[in-house]
């Protein structure tokens, strides 16, 4: 670990540092904190760090007079100054003393961390360069580091093969692995420890390869490519034994022939792992892994996708309150696809899910109050839409959360009005009843009226009529009334017509039902 002291007179940025920065993650530790320059001497003195993070303005010895003097003292540290905006041109003077970064307040947590990955590097360079002069020789996992990260290397290519060689990494093929830990930064230090032991065994062990970390992943190097379905299982297996219990993503880059294209199957491997969430679950991804949902060919690039969107949350909200359970998987699937075909990424999708479903559920609440128990459902659901790891999972639970929702949220209303309508028919069939009279006078499209009335009656609208009124006209039948009287007074104003109707139904002419 890379040790830290922090310097800074004012108490709050003082202890915002050390409880904000990731400092374990990045592989920091920080030793000690001093409120002025003078108190600092002592301080790093004593503890002997590799990092000082310093306030510029200090009251009793600022931040450049500190500087100066460890630097006349021969001390050879890294410094990061922080300063306020009016500070800037004091601050530059700071450079000549070779400085490692320069943050204006307030801190930014990403920009120092930024920093520090910086400053990380140029300390691992200048530890492996110490350590080569010592010892003569190449040191593999620094070599193995180089490789992975040399993208445009000027080396001599006759010498960087012999330090390959030297290093004990030059093979006959290669493939890179890339396993990221599912977990916050606080723990990635400790993760990414954690996955290299277990895989050292499995890996170097049984000379497969071999195990490094470059955060925030732990990195494989294979010495052959991965051939082969079962092999990239096998391989998963293994990687998922060594984690101990750890929740991970794994990704492969391909295969390689020679070290210089051990970086290009890196940069593979991390461009797969960022398809995760769009990949099937507990499986070793690689850079041809097939995207979870296809794409339907009905979706064109062309479409307006914002009316497209709209259309889908209207199909959403609809099947849901007219009851049609079945439509709203394939409904989301559906949205799932527009968004990947807009070429959105994961936090992208994210972000269109909660829209789609808060838009949704107001739809199916309009005009009603909410309990404070389906708010708070409502408030956990949509924060939880952030946590989901793959996009089967989020599409499953968003499916599940909009039926419980619409059930729970139904109160009885719709059936109440449901009933009054078909009690409502059951009194009028005589009268010239229409679908769309009826969703007017209940301020429904026809078309939802329709649908409604074949979900709840298993029947269409006209069929359920004529069904009520030839058991009524039964009923009049069954009484002496003649055909033709019965036929006006059930609504059927043309007896033939109606004779065609009750020999439908009942199998049997009116003249033949009344004779029984």
């Amino acid at each position: 670990m890379i040790k830290v002291v922090i310097v800074d007179d004012e108490p709050k940025l003082r202890n915002g540092l050390q409880t904000l920065i990731p400092w374990e993650s990045l592989g920091f530790t920080v030793m000690a904190a001093a409120t002025n320059g003078k108190e600092a001497l002592s301080v790093i003195e004593e503890v002997n760090p590799d990092v000082v993070i310093v306030d510029i303005r200090m009251p009793i010895m600022d931040g450049l007079q500190m500087i100066q003097h460890l630097t006349a003292a021969g001390r050879h540290l890294h410094f990061i100054i922080l300063s306020g905006y009016a500070d800037f041109e004091y601050a530059k003077q700071a450079i000549k003393y070779g400085v490692a970064g320069y943050l204006v307040k307030p801190v930014d947590i990403r920009e120092m961390s930024a920093s520090l990955q910086r400053v990380r590097e140029q300390i691992e360079k200048e530890r492996h360069q110490a350590e080569l002069s010592q010892t003569g020789g190449v040191n593999r996992e620094a070599h193995l580091h180089s490789l992975l990260l040399s993208h445009e290397n000027i080396e001599d290519p006759d010498k960087r093969i012999n330090k390959t060689k030297e290093a004990g990494l030059l093979w006959s093929g290669y493939e890179v692995v890339v396993v990221s830990p599912r977990i916050s930064d606080e723990e990635q230090f400790t993760a990414l420890n954690q996955l290299s032991a277990g895989l050292k065994p499995i890996i170097e062990g049984r000379n497969k390869g071999v195990v490094t970390i470059l955060p925030p992943y732990t990195v494989i190097l294979l010495h052959e490519p991965i051939r082969g379905k079962q092999r990239r299982e096998d391989l998963y297996n293994e990687i998922r034994n060594a984690s101990g219990g750890l929740r991970f993503v794994a990704a492969s880059g391909g295969g390689v022939s020679v070290p210089e294209e051990i970086c290009s199957s890196y940069l593979k491997a991390r461009e797969a792992l960022k398809q995760a969430f769009f990949s099937e679950k507990d499986r070793l991804l690689g850079p041809n892994s097939p995207a979870l949902l296809p794409l339907p060919e009905s979706l064109g690039m062309t479409a307006d996708n914002a009316e497209r969107l709209e259309e889908l949350i209207f199909k959403l909200y609809y099947s849901l309150d007219i009851g049609n359970q079945t439509m709203i998987l394939p409904l989301l699937n559906e949205a799932a696809s527009l968004f990947l075909m807009q070429g959105q990424g994961e936090k992208t999708v994210k972000e269109s899910f909660f829209f789609l479903s808060n838009a949704v559920v107001h739809k199916l609440t309009a005009g009603t109050r909410m309990e404070s128990k389906e708010t708070e459902a409502l408030s956990r659901f949509l924060n939880g839409i952030f946590q989901h790891e793959n996009i089967h999972d989020l599409v499953e639970n968003i499916n599940r959360f909009l039926l419980a929702f619409a059930e729970d949220t139904e109160h009885g209303g719709k059936e109440q009005e449901f009933k009054k309508m078909i009690d409502f028919m059951n009194r009028h069939y005589a009268d010239n009843l229409r679908l769309d009279t009826l969703a007017g006078l209940l301020n429904y499209s026809t078309a939802y009226l329709g649908q409604l009335f074949k979900n709840k009656t298993g029947e269409y609208f006209n069929t359920y009529l004529d069904k009520v009124r030839i058991q009524k006209a039964k009923e009049f039948l069954s009484q002496g009334m003649k055909v033709y009287e019965v036929a006006e007074r059930v609504g059927y104003a043309n007896v033939n017509y109606f004779h065609g109707k009750f020999k439908k139904y009942e199998g049997r002419s009116p003249s033949d039902y009344k004779n029984l």
